[in-house]
């Protein structure tokens, strides 16, 4: 029985994801190349897509070995990994000495190693480039490097639909995490990165060089947005492109002037959507001067001004937290009901505090600015709700909601990093080929339909949703505040739509007027012309008179008001026979004819209501006539 239940639960789980699959292929897209890969959450079958211990967090699923995708409505088969997309120079991996699942010596495409690194050889780089852990903790590692063969999924049905890559991979035989209370643990995601291995003088060629070059994406570039597992938002991650509706805002442009895609950072600050600062515990948490005088290092190193009061701050989704030049969180930690917990070198959020929901429910958020290359202020701002992530086991026994902003030392690199955190509520992005790093305010869990767009390889720019994107992303989340809905997100298609409509509704409109005014104006006209001619031959229609009378009708000038349709008025006409009425289905009035008048009253000889009239009381005479 419980097989049965299980093969019931896989069955559902799996026709979700299929369900999932196809869903995703209905978006948006435009003709160009790109390559949209998948998230562990996209096929999360056996509902072990998300990792911690400082999440959840949703990674990116990438294939060992090469693999060819038979049809477009079945998904690759075969072993894979979970990744967190980066900029950095090389993939790594843990072998399956450190439990992770490459196993070199199974690998029939793997190269000879030709590079060792052993713990702690900062010369060889890897305490620099593969930490995975909180900046405040120890991540040591122990491995070598090869380049092997790895296969990307393409997570939508359109070409291509896959593509097989030869990466140069850092493969960790030994990685163990070492956080502030001592416990350990063992890493289970690796880094997938994009970069240049050339940067840093490794063999090997970049994944998004070598698809571009086969045909597959448009430009060496990519698109990423980490989203939140728990608010239930996909991730995404576009080669070659990027998710438009990812994008919020004006988008801003870094110039990549070494291999790491660094921004430029000048205030931090607290704020509450749609509520004046005076009204909430706000404003700038950001210190003046930067203490630490490694940020000149930095500076220097990406040539960068000073006047500012900025750093240097790397995108990396390598690493969970924000980490900042001392005292930035802790002044934001005045603000907001966290404490600090000495043993775990975390911040806690305190639930129990009657600021908690306030933050929380009422648009609460913490906001980034940048001074992009082209001079212009870049504010991306991160709810608080992103912020609200879960300690688990063996961080702690019990899980724990925390706050994972720390203050760091930047250990005289001059460089602090910004991780899956803050890139839960921000867009980022590389275009290689123009050495460009893009940056934007991503939206909430309630975003707009996907649209995705190529990056090409001149581009230095991408188009993007009107800022008031970001409010109506949230609404949801945020029960308790009211905020007016001042602009629309709609793009120029929709927009261009809705006025053509518009339009065409005024068109009808005006065309039904006119009708109207046309036939009011002919029965005027007729009215007229009656009232000029006295003789009976230049009338229209006469109703004849009984037999039996047989008295001529006088002429008489037309009535006070002019003949109009039936249904809109009362119409007169003599009968000296008897009084009748008739209805319509239109106006239940009724409409009566004058018993007693000398004169004869007539409606538009085109009236085919009168013809009718007419024929029944030719037919009624004739009867009585051959009655007589």
């Amino acid at each position: 029985m419980m097989a049965t239940m299980a093969g019931s639960a896989f069955g559902l789980r799996a026709t979700t994801a299929l369900l999932t699959l196809i869903v995703l292929s209905l978006g948006g897209v435009t003709d160009a190349k790109f390559l949209s890969m998948p998230f562990t959450t996209d096929f999360d079958i056996f509902g072990t897509g998300t990792y911690g211990p400082d999440g959840p967090w949703q990674a990116v699923g990438v294939m060992l070995g090469n693999h060819e995708r038979k049809s477009h409505l079945v998904p690759l088969e075969g072993p894979s990994v979970p990744v967190w997309p980066t900029a950095a120079s090389m993939v790594a991996l843990h072998s399956t000495k450190a439990r992770g699942k490459y196993n070199i010596t199974r690998s029939g495409n793997a190269t000879k190693p030709f590079l060792e690194i052993t713990e702690g050889t900062s010369e060889n780089k890897a305490s620099a480039l593969f930490r995975f852990a909180d900046l405040n903790s120890n991540h040591s590692t122990a491995g070598v490097m090869v380049i092997d063969a790895m296969t990307f999924s393409n997570l939508r049905f359109e070409e291509p639909g896959y593509a097989n890559v030869q990466a140069t991979i850092y493969v960790m035989d030994s990685s163990v995490i070492t956080y502030p209370n001592n416990r350990t643990s063992d890493p289970e995601v690796g880094i997938l990165g994009f970069g240049r291995p050339g940067d840093l003088d490794f063999r090997g060629t970049s994944v998004l060089v070598q698809m571009k070059e086969a045909g597959l994406i448009s430009s060496s570039s990519f698109g990423l947005h980490i989203a939140s597992v728990p608010l239930k938002q996909r991730g995404s991650l576009i080669l070659g492109g990027y998710e438009e509706n990812r994008v919020i805002g004006p988008v801003g442009v870094f110039n990549k002037t070494t291999g790491l895609p660094a921004t430029y950072l000048t205030d931090v600050s607290v704020g509450f959507e749609g509520v004046a600062e005076q009204d909430r515990e706000g404003g700038s948490v950001w210190p003046n001067p930067v203490p630490d005088q490694a940020s000149r290092v930095g500076l220097d190193r990406f040539m960068q001004p000073s006047k500012k009061n900025g750093i240097i701050a790397i995108p990396n989704p390598a690493v969970p937290g924000i980490y900042l030049p001392s005292p930035v969180c802790a002044n934001v930690a005045t603000k907001i009901p966290v404490v600090w917990k000495e043993d775990l070198g975390y911040y806690l959020w305190d639930t129990t505090d009657p600021r908690y929901d306030t933050v929380m429910n009422f648009g609460g958020y913490m906001a980034f600015t940048f001074l992009d290359s082209t001079a212009t202020n870049i504010t991306i701002k991160v709810p608080f709700k992103l912020l609200n992530l879960t300690l688990e086991k063996p961080i702690v026994d019990e899980p724990v909601p925390y706050f994972p902003c720390h203050d760091t030392d930047s250990y005289n690199t001059g460089i602090w990093e910004l991780g899956r955190a803050f890139l839960q509520g921000a867009f980022f992005g590389v275009n290689y080929d123009t050495n460009v790093t893009f940056l934007a305010q991503a939206p909430g869990p309630d975003m707009e339909q996907s649209v995705i767009r190529s990056l090409e390889p001149e581009d230095r720019n991408m188009t993007s949703l009107p800022a008031k994107a970001f409010v109506n992303s949230w609404r949801k989340q945020w029960p308790e505040l009211i905020i007016p809905d001042t602009e629309s997100t709609l793009g120029p298609g929709a927009l261009a739509g809705i006025i053509i409509g518009v339009l065409a509704v005024v068109g009808l409109l005006l065309a039904g007027g006119w009708v109207v005014w046309r036939r009011r104006q002919r029965g005027r006209g007729a009215q007229q012309l009656s009232g000029e001619q006295s003789s009976d031959s230049d009338m229209k229609s006469v109703r004849e008179l009984d037999s039996r009378a047989k008295s001529e009708a006088k002429e008489c000038p037309y009535p006070e008001h002019p003949f109009v349709e039936i249904g809109d008025s009362t119409v007169v006409e003599l009968d000296s026979r008897s009084m009748r009425t008739v209805k319509t289905s239109r106006d239940p009035s009724q409409f009566s004819e004058a018993p007693s008048s000398p004169c004869v009253y007539e409606m538009p000889a085109d009236n085919p209501f009168l013809d009718r009239e007419r024929e029944k009381e030719r037919e009624v005479d004739k009867e009585k006539e051959g009655q007589r």
